[in-house]
């Protein structure tokens, strides 16, 4: 059974289709759709799993406040019967999303990344790009390293299939789910919801502080770490000629291309560590704010203690997207 099913997603996307025109165009935009487009109905499957998956999390926090709710307002017996009697539905439907949809959603998910995105799209990239390539003149080939070249057709796939599964998985996801937080956390007092407002304001500040810099660093290390690797190639593909002819210039050649490869690559890793300390500061700031606050409008009577929870699970949460979205976006510079 699950075999036909496997089957069935990897056949999804051929990877060995033709095109109408082997050349894509030349602006981001419209490299990426000469290649999504032939793999639109997959990705629009993934948009969608990947926006229903934000709103099951945020469902799971909040049946977390709903159970410290209901065990803290059961009547003095402590039993199964009282707890069903209190709200025995309400936790079927519970136990039916944690167990059931949840699985769904996530088997769906991986389904789509690992059978149809992962062997369908890349390939078809990387066999589109090779076939394109491939076609170039002499000269094209005589004017650039053969092992650079060859990694740039093999990383086109990588780098296309990485940055669009980034944006649905990661970007989408944390942009249904911020608004999911929003609307919950409004819904227990507007003045919640405004601190979170304020978390996302500062970490935009943030992102626009910091990615010019960021993308900047990052094509030239993709830059640099492409002539390395042609580097490496060519000097593999013509051992014979550097045994024979050759002592040690080819070390010094291969060293040469490191030093260029880090001297690109330590600026890069500057600025990720300034934007995760930069990052931490402020979530450990607003999570601080958050938490007081919550806990300030329990004392006064606002919220309950199942209020308070599941504020504080959903902000924390919060936090890590906020954290793995900065770092996400640092892999889409890479791969843009």
């Amino acid at each position: 059974m699950m075999t036909a099913v496997y089957r069935w997603f990897e056949n999804w996307v051929y990877p060995f289709r033709e095109p109408a025109n082997l050349r894509p165009p030349t602006s981001v935009g419209g490299f990426l759709w000469h290649y999504v487009g032939q793999a639109k109905f997959a990705f629009f499957a993934m948009l969608v799993i990947g926006g229903i998956a934000p709103l099951v999390e945020a469902g799971l926090f909040y049946f977390v406040g709903r159970l410290v709710d209901i065990l803290d307002q059961l009547p003095a017996e402590r039993s199964w019967h009282a707890l069903w009697n209190a709200a025995g539905p309400e936790l079927v439907f519970m136990i039916a999303v944690v167990l059931v949809i949840r699985t769904i959603v996530v088997g769906l998910s991986a389904l789509v990344d690992e059978q149809t995105i992962t062997p369908g799209f890349y390939n078809l990239v990387r066999w589109q790009a090779h076939r394109h390539v491939s076609r170039q003149s002499y000269a094209f080939f005589q004017n650039d390293f053969a092992g650079r070249i060859a990694t740039k057709v093999w990383q086109a796939g990588q780098a296309t299939g990485d940055l669009m599964e980034s944006f649905i998985e990661v970007v989408w996801f944390m942009l249904v789910y911020t608004v999911t937080t929003l609307a919950l956390v409004a819904g227990l007092d507007l003045r919640l919801a405004a601190l979170v407002v304020v978390w996302i304001v500062a970490f935009g500040l943030l992102a626009k502080l910091y990615l010019p810099a960021i993308r900047k660093n990052a094509e030239a290390t993709a830059e640099a770490g492409s002539m390395i690797n042609g580097r490496i190639v060519d000097s593999y593909s013509n051992v014979q000629t550097l045994k024979l002819f050759s002592a040690d210039g080819d070390d010094r050649y291969i060293r040469n291309g490191f030093d260029i490869y880090l001297d690109a690559l330590r600026p890069f890793t500057r600025r990720l560590t300034g934007v995760r300390m930069a990052l931490t500061t402020l979530s450990g700031i607003m999570i601080t704010a958050i938490g007081c606050f919550a806990v300030y409008l329990w004392v006064e009577g606002s919220i309950t203690v199942g209020a308070v929870a599941f504020t504080l699970s959903l902000v924390l949460r919060l936090n890590m997207l906020l954290g793995r979205l900065m770092m996400q976006l640092n892999s889409i510079l890479r791969n843009l």
